[in-house]
């Protein structure tokens, strides 16, 4: 079974979009850094950054992690809104 990841904000990653390594062609939205429990979470309540982002692919809900590394922002004019394309010309 997948699990989805947790995440907090990233203010730092404040683009419309970004483009993922190994994964050209479409363009992401990043939802912020994934968090995961550690052994204080049940008490507290806090959970710790895993150091990367949680993204999803611009027209899908599917959550993927990455490393900040493999993100890099795109223009607004290099994707289209609607389908998420790169290059595409209906954007």
């Amino acid at each position: 079974m997948h699990r989805r990841p947790n995440y907090e904000e990233a203010p730092e990653y404040d683009a419309d979009a970004y483009r993922v390594a190994g994964h050209g062609g479409i363009a992401w939205r990043v939802y912020g850094w994934e968090t995961e429990p550690d052994e204080d979470t049940e008490w507290s309540g806090y959970e710790v950054r895993t150091g990367n982002l949680v993204c999803v692919m611009v027209g899908d809900d599917h959550r993927w992690t990455f490393e900040p590394s493999e993100v890099s922002p795109l223009e607004r004019e290099e994707y289209c809104g609607e389908c998420g394309q790169i290059g595409c010309g209906h954007g």
